[in-house]
């Protein structure tokens, strides 16, 4: 086992390099066998190696044992035994690497190619796109709009004033590239990019009779900080067994626990983009999809338990021992697990009226094709025979096959609606003929790049941030009549709900605001019980045992809370977010998913997290009095909020007024309005009235 990782800043160009011990020799092979990851030959004696495992090595003696992913110019991203990815800057390692790399790099399945040449690619066929429709790209973006649009979309908020001004002040021609680099690595990107998957797994605090997520939310959140990649995820996903009290992956069956059908139906729509939801029920009647198709799917979870445990917990209780509360609070999340069984226990509904099955009949596991060439497919190899126990694996390892049909694709077009305001294809969520893509060509090499990347989700989302098409004046939404959208830059965009809440607390709170780490996992790893192992006795005595240590249970020493935010700050890690009117100033993040219907986040479309996707951009007169009259707008104006504090520590008005304009809307003022300005403040207006008007302006919540 390697020792836990430590991060190594100075080892990388802006992102975290995570390093272990040196991996100790497997039986049979030499100390030099095991630094060129190779059997045979030592590396001093190979001109090319026979694996792209390697021993990497900074000039510290720090190392960590990788497969090397690909190389780009000079970095190079590797991957762990444990599906942990990194980006290592090939000058901060040792000699021996670099040879490794330019050596190993020959052998990669996949050629391996500069960031800018990627983007080059996609560029050609957005243009190719663009050309034959007769259309032209738009305009390049100035300088302070790229920045302000890439902080939101790759870092979930506005930058500062004073990230903005350091930015612009740089003179270097590859600054655009490394502040790419630096926003995907950085804590704010794991906030927005949870915020993102929240919406898409339906993540919600509470399942139900007291199960909470606390332990699968914080997985997700180690997941992306991680940079695990999306097909090792979601195969954690959908194999995962034990309680959500100590196993965070189960969280994803269990938020449908005791309907695996529909469990089923949402991840084919979610994962595949495959619209089966009707095949449930009778044939679809717009799609190839039988209801006999979704039960067969739905065999290669058939003997999969989703829900309670068997036996009931209350048998081991003595009646009357203890009260409902510690039941819900201890008992049933313990309850909550998914194992596997040793048969199949799904079969055709009752009502089911097709000729090919009786109603009740057993159902065997078999995978959809969407055409016929999928017979030959190498994704579809060694499905639905053996052991039942194994079929969820069995479809696991087909859902998230490089040579899935829409894997790929259906991941790699929601990454580009995410950034572009638009899907190559719409809706996400019906993939089943890539025809009806605005642009089929584009969509098929996007796919393509997903796999090349070896679905490295950042690394994806760094070739789009790095295309023209992607650093282009933005384009009003298309009408519905003006036929498919081609790209001639991103869509513009209101910000999201979780954006501007976390932007406005950027103007509260400042940058630091990315810190403020929610920590509610460990309180729920504490009630951790082997049920169905434990006698009376010995389960009496755990139970007195937890509410003896401190842990704090439903309505008891809950804290200090935020209005609308029902967390405590005591379960924030180190220092806790500050706090306004009741409001708790962390991020979207880091406060109750999703918040409750009062909260400012919900108000501006933040998802119920009952339907996938279901985030709204949707305007309301509710969002119009929050911003003018609400808690945030008192909070972004009062004295003690960042951006007052440092507007008030200007020399000059008219330094004032630049500050303002920079950190509201990402630009300085015109000529007009900085003299329109400076006449208001001379007279009757306050510095105060003036953050009132910049945060009310629509341009304050568009990404332009």
């Amino acid at each position: 086992m390697h020792t836990p990782f430590v991060r190594l800043q100075a080892l990388l160009c802006l992102l975290p390099l995570i390093c272990a011990e040196a991996r100790p020799a497997r039986k049979g092979q030499t100390s030099d066998q095991v630094e060129a990851g190779t059997t045979g030959k030592p590396a001093s004696q190979r001109s090319l190696p026979s694996s792209t495992w390697h021993l990497w090595s900074d000039t510290e003696g720090r190392s960590v044992y990788a497969e090397l992913l690909s190389k780009d110019g000079d970095h190079v991203s590797v991957r762990t035994e444990d599906h942990q990815t990194y980006r290592l800057n090939l000058n901060k390692l040792a000699e021996v690497d670099r040879e490794f790399a330019l050596k190993a790099e020959r052998m990669l399945p996949g050629r391996s190619i500069p960031v800018a040449q990627a983007a080059a690619q996609v560029d050609a066929l957005v243009d190719a796109g663009l050309n034959a429709a007769g259309l032209q790209r738009n305009q390049s973006l100035p300088e302070a709009q790229f920045v302000r649009r890439l902080y939101l979309d790759a870092a979930g908020r506005i930058p500062t004033a004073a990230e903005l001004t350091a930015y612009l002040q740089d003179k270097s021609p590859d600054k655009r590239s490394r502040l790419i680099d630096s926003l995907l690595a950085s804590d704010g990107y794991n906030s927005q990019f949870f915020d993102w998957l929240a919406d898409m797994l339906r993540l919600k605090d509470d399942f139900g009779k007291g199960i909470k997520s606390y332990v699968y939310q914080e997985w997700v959140k180690d997941q992306i900080a991680a940079n695990r990649h999306w097909d090792t995820l979601v195969y954690e996903l959908m194999t995962a067994e034990g309680r959500i009290t100590s196993s965070g992956p189960v969280g994803y069956l269990l938020r449908d626990r005791g309907m695996p059908l529909d469990n089923l139906s949402n991840t084919l729509t979610t994962f595949l983009g495959a619209n089966v939801a009707c095949a449930q029920c009778h044939d679809h009647p717009l799609a190839s999809w039988t209801e006999r198709n979704f039960y067969e799917m739905a065999a290669f979870f058939g003997a999969t338990e989703q829900g309670y445990t068997k036996g009931s917990a209350k048998q081991l209780l003595p009646k009357g021992q203890f009260d409902k509360a510690v039941f819900n609070q201890i008992i049933a999340p313990n309850m909550a697990k998914v194992e596997s069984l040793p048969s199949n226990k799904l079969r055709f509904p009752k009502d089911y009226k097709y000729d090919d099955a009786k109603p009740g009949d057993p159902v065997l596991p078999k995978l959809i094709q969407w055409s016929s060439e999928d017979a030959h497919n190498p994704s579809y190899a060694g499905t639905g025979t053996g052991d039942p126990s194994k079929w969820r694996d069995q479809f696991a390892v087909w859902l998230t096959h490089p040579e899935n049909p829409r894997f790929a694709t259906a991941i790699a077009n929601r990454l580009w609606k995410k950034t572009f305001g638009l899907g190559v294809q719409e809706p996400v969520t019906d993939l089943d003929d890539p025809k009806e893509a605005s642009n089929p060509a584009l969509l098929a090499h996007l796919s393509s790049e997903m796999k090349r990347v070896h679905f490295d989700l950042r690394e994806f989302q760094r070739i789009l941030f790095h295309t023209q098409a992607y650093q282009s004046q933005a384009s009003p939404a298309p009408s519905a009549d003006s036929g498919p959208y081609l790209f001639p830059g991103p869509l513009l965009r209101r910000m999201s709900a979780d954006q501007v809440w976390d932007s406005v607390l950027t103007l509260a709170v400042g940058p630091k605001v990315d810190h403020f780490k929610l920590r509610r996992a460990g309180e729920m790893r504490k009630l951790d019980l082997p049920i169905g192992q434990l006698n009376s006795e010995q389960l009496a005595s755990r139970i007195a045992e937890i509410k003896g240590s401190g842990t704090r249970l439903k309505g008891k020493g809950a804290g200090k809370k935020g209005k609308g935010a029902e967390v405590s700050l005591e379960e924030f890690e180190g220092e806790p977010p500050p706090t306004f009117e009741g409001l708790t100033l962390a991020r979207a993040s880091e406060l109750t998913q999703p918040s409750k219907e009062s909260h400012f986040l919900r108000n501006f479309g933040q998802s119920d997290r009952d339907i996938a996707d279901t985030n709204s951009t949707e305007g309301g007169v509710p969002q119009v009095l929050l911003m003018m009259n609400g808690e945030v707008q008192k909070a972004v104006s009062h004295p003690s909020s960042m951006v007052m504090k440092e507007a008030s520590e200007k020399a000059t008005p008219a330094e004032q007024v630049r500050f303002l304009y920079l950190s509201f809307l990402g630009r300085p003022p015109s000529p007009g309005e900085s003299s329109t300005t400076l006449a208001m403040l001379s007279s009757e207006l306050k510095l105060k009235d003036l953050t009132w008007v910049l945060l009310n302006t629509r341009e304050f919540l568009f990404i332009q």
